[in-house]
């Protein structure tokens, strides 16, 4: 049904039009009457009905100022005019005050019933819009807390997280965190007893998933946490830490950590490990999941069923700032298959000055777990690369008693990791690296993804960025960044778009996003940067 209320003050007309609604009509029911516009207000605001026919010219209010205010405060209700005067000025201010149409006196039958079919199928449409924004509305509640998911799934593995956080902000939800503001702690999961050939692939499958649903049903109602799943198998927790007090939530997330342990103990009879990051704002939860990755690793040396947190193991690996550079340059060498110069690194930090036999074994014992964690993020294990278990490789590291045989140690399995390296990238095709990039630089406009991307190449996802990231020696991300702001550089020397269209030029839809970035990247605002260049 459809519903109508006939505001006239000539009570013959409102009985006219009621009795051709109830004979041709049917469809429509006068559900309200008024000979004043004062009084039609107060039965339109509310009844609400769907459509109002309206005298022209009535007592106190006329017609066309009850259309003015059922435009400003109930305008999806469908208003027609009915006048005597046909004055085409009159007909042009009616419109502009939303009406829909206006119908002559003496009434005519015919124009009435064609003017109230307009309006059933303006009314039908309208309600099949509504219909499907209804559905759209519960879709999106139902989609939102899974895109909030993935959102904090892509920040931690460093994936571009633009077009979810505008779904989200769009689907009316807020982000799970400010990335300028809010801070977070990661933990790292990760079963002691499990290990390779000891237990069929499907045992371990099951016991990853029961320990997965454990720690999130262990976690349920406890807010800003997430539960996530990474691609070596480990259970990754990122626990918001609000309020300005770090050290108190630092302190709340160990104890938490700690009971975790136990009951997954009591429940599975089973040991875990759980590595704990510091705390650190949001924008940096990629290196926060690199150093509880790193913490867990430390079982094989201090013992597992415990929280490992960087803190607790400082106090017994603290290294000079000059040795841990020099780590990294090596691992970073080694990882693009470069042997001699990832060796000659390491041989810079032993023999550059005096190094201390204990300080150099942790400083190896150090190096070789924060190459288990880069190995396994890049889908590539130390046993079938090298050998040699993991446990193994440092059971040999602690036996030796002198520099050269533990620098001897240590360059075989470079040797070794490297050779691997070097065959892993030998099959790469290096011109399908370079496409990908292309078609990155191509539809920067379109807002482009590593899903889009990867769906160009036919690959999936998540194997695609590794794979970039071994093509390429960088994160895709990373590379997307640097091509969206270079990009942008170009746009604010030309001095011709505003910052809104350059961001949106170069694909980000949020403006303080965009600024973000570009600070982030080249120590300026774009208007710093179009004032310097331009």
């Amino acid at each position: 049904m459809y519903r109508v209320i006939l505001v006239d003050d000539e009570a013959i007309i409102r009985q006219g039009i009621k009795k051709i609604i109830q004979r041709f009509a049917p469809e429509w029911e006068v559900v309200g009457e008024a000979e004043d516009g004062v009084s039609g207000l107060q039965q339109i605001f509310r009844l609400q009905p769907d459509l109002v026919i309206l005298d022209f010219r009535m007592p106190g209010l006329n017609g066309l100022e009850c259309c003015e205010r059922i435009a400003a405060e109930s305008p999806r209700i469908h208003r027609i005019i009915l006048t005597a005067y046909q004055e085409f000025q009159l007909a042009k201010e009616a419109i502009g005050h939303g009406v829909m149409g206006y119908i002559t006196k003496p009434l005519d039958r015919g124009e009435l019933l064609e003017t109230l079919a307009r309006a059933r199928t303006l009314v039908d449409r309208e309600r099949e819009e509504q219909e499907q924004m209804s559905l759209l509305r519960h879709t999106v509640r139902k989609a939102a807390p899974l895109a909030q998911q993935l959102y904090v799934q892509h920040y931690l593995l460093g994936q571009d997280i633009n077009e979810l956080a505008q779904f989200i902000v769009e689907s009316g939800y807020g982000l799970p965190f400010d990335p300028d503001s809010d801070h977070v702690v990661v933990l790292v999961v990760s079963p002691d007893w499990i290990e390779k050939d000891s237990f069929s692939a499907f045992d371990v499958e099951l016991f990853m998933y029961a320990l997965t649903k454990f720690v999130q049903e262990w976690y349920a109602g406890k807010p800003g946490v997430y539960i996530l799943q990474d691609h070596a198998g480990q259970i990754v927790v990122i626990h918001g830490c609000p309020g300005p007090d770090t050290r108190l939530a630092a302190r709340q997330a160990a104890e938490l950590a700690d009971l975790l342990r136990a009951d997954i103990a009591a429940s599975f009879k089973r040991t875990i490990s759980i590595g704990m990051s510091r705390i650190r704002p949001f924008a940096h939860t990629p290196d926060a999941y690199q150093e509880a990755s790193l913490a867990v690793t430390y079982r094989f040396v201090h013992g597992g069923d415990q929280v490992l947190s960087p803190d607790k193991l400082e106090a017994d690996n603290q290294l000079p700032v000059r040795m841990v550079e020099q780590m990294e340059a090596s691992l970073e060498l080694l990882m693009q298959g470069s042997e001699e110069a990832a060796y000659h690194a390491l041989e810079r930090v032993v023999f550059s000055e005096p190094v201390s036999p204990a300080q150099l074994k942790r400083f190896i014992v150090h190096y070789m777990l924060r190459l288990a964690v880069q190995m396994k993020q890049m889908d590539l294990d130390v046993s079938e690369t090298s050998g040699k278990p993991l446990s193994v490789w440092l059971s040999e590291l602690e036996a030796t008693t002198t520099r050269d045989s533990l620098l001897g140690r240590i360059k075989a399995m470079i040797h070794q990791l490297c050779q691997s390296v070097l065959r892993e990238r030998s099959l790469l095709d290096l011109k399908s690296a370079e496409r990908a990039k292309q078609y990155v630089r191509d539809y920067l406009a379109d807002g482009v993804s590593l899903q889009a991307v990867a769906d160009y190449m036919g690959m999936n996802a998540s194997y695609f960025s590794r794979w970039f990231k071994y093509a390429t020696n960088r994160n895709f991300v990373d590379y997307l960044k640097e091509c969206r702001i270079e990009k942008a550089k170009e746009l604010l020397q030309q001095g011709t778009y505003s910052l809104p269209e350059i961001s949106a030029l170069i694909g980000y839809a949020d403006v303080k996003y965009f600024y973000r970035v570009f600070k982030e990247l080249t120590g300026l605002t774009p208007s710093e940067y179009r004032k310097r260049y331009q």
